[in-house]
């Protein structure tokens, strides 16, 4: 599904078309977001610098300069300086790698930015990386020397839930199946053939032997975690299944509840791969019902279809594994189904209902007749100003 590539984000477009001058614009989102693409579309004249991972930076250079068709640089402070000196537009994708290739690059860079504000010369670059906690570390640590130098911002999200209605032409209830796993995220429909059913998609591309996708969310976790994968994953792993509250959460750590709080933070504030949930009617801050949910549908359902599954992928037990998705698939569906519909009014398409300033899940307990008793609405919308409620 060609098409796909690019539907939308016409926010994010008008964003890039108000930006006056010169600039150093940080695009964040995760792998298969679309940034490249995005970055294309948005400068499509822009010099494309791609930085490898796991090779030298004279390697890089050399290899930049030949498919740019650019004078031989060893350095790569020169390679920037001369296509800013051509007025030429940056593109810096998967910048983050500098972190193990070379540290030195950012330090160049601050200067080249610096010394060309101060002499009011043209530079107009643009970053993108795919590791949410490196992007952050570059550009967010105080110490970093690019701390304070980026212009703009833009976070690439997931394509909007009409948009992508519009672009399949399935009817609602395959759609729902569709996005319950692949959620927002470009690539993955892609590959997607509308002629089959959401049930046969999942299997060919997730389930099924030599799939595309079956070790995909190893490869978005690899780009985060180092030494403490093992720590995380299993953390990951609980809450994909159910286990959605830290005391259900620190049975896989000896009940230690300090040491899950503090895993759980790390995911949310240094990975954004989890949020804390909390009664809509609570406040945030101080509620002590919490519950934490894995952001990212696709992990989500990685974790607990092919990641809990791995000893019998392992053994090329793939009909159990099959087996296994169609038994349970249901189940699972379920719980995103609610995400699903907040997702529409959060993005307002049951207009009826625009009057509602927000939506979320409201639980907890109240006083009956046999003592404590506990409640839960899955969904519940609130308009404080008019008093008005609905369940």
């Amino acid at each position: 599904m060609e098409n796909i590539k690019f539907i939308g984000r016409h926010e994010e477009l008008e964003k890039i078309r108000n930006i006056k001058g010169n600039f150093f614009l940080i695009i964040k989102g995760r792998r298969r977001i679309g940034k490249t693409l995005f970055l294309r579309k948005a400068f499509p004249e822009a010099v494309y610098l791609f930085i490898w991972p796991d090779k030298s930076l004279d390697w890089i250079c050399q290899e930049i300069c030949i498919e740019n068709n650019l004078p031989s640089f060893s350095k790569f402070k020169d390679i920037i300086e001369y296509l800013l000196d051509k007025e030429k537009i940056i593109i810096l994708d998967e910048f983050q790698n500098f972190l193990n290739i070379d540290k030195s690059v950012y330090g160049e860079l601050q200067k080249i930015i610096d010394e060309r504000k101060l002499k009011n010369k043209f530079c107009k670059i643009s970053v993108a990386g795919s590791s949410y906690s490196l992007m952050n570390k570059v550009f967010n640590d105080s110490a970093s020397p690019l701390y304070g130098r980026r212009t703009n911002e833009i976070v690439l999200g997931n394509l909007k839930t009409s948009d992508l209605i519009k672009e399949l032409k399935i009817s609602f209830e395959e759609f729902i199946k569709l996005w319950a796993v692949f959620e927002g995220i470009p690539y993955y429909y892609e590959l997607i053939d509308i002629k089959k059913s959401a049930e046969d998609n999942i299997i060919s591309l997730i389930v099924s032997k030599n799939s595309q996708l079956i070790d995909e969310g190893k490869a978005i976790l690899s780009v985060e975690f180092g030494k403490d994968s093992k720590t995380y994953n299993t953390v990951l792993s609980a809450i994909s299944e159910g286990k959605t509250k830290i005391n259900e959460i620190s049975t896989f750590f000896d009940n230690k509840k300090n040491e899950v709080v503090k895993y759980l933070d790390i995911l949310r504030n240094d990975f954004n791969l989890v949020r804390k949930m909390t009664p809509l009617t609570d406040n945030p801050i101080k509620s002590k019902e919490g519950r934490y949910e894995i952001i990212d549908n696709f992990l989500s359902f990685w974790f607990l279809f092919i990641d809990k599954q791995r000893g019998l992928i392992e053994q090329d037990r793939l009909k159990e594994v099959e087996n296994n998705f169609k038994k349970n698939f249901n189940n699972y569906l379920g719980r995103k189904f609610e995400k699903f519909i907040l997702e529409l009014l959060k993005q307002e398409r049951f207009l009826e209902l625009k009057s509602f300033e927000k939506f979320g899940n409201q639980w907890g307990k109240y006083n009956g007749k046999e003592g404590r008793n506990t409640y839960e609405i899955d969904i519940l919308g609130l308009n404080e100003f008019k008093k008005e409620i609905l369940l």
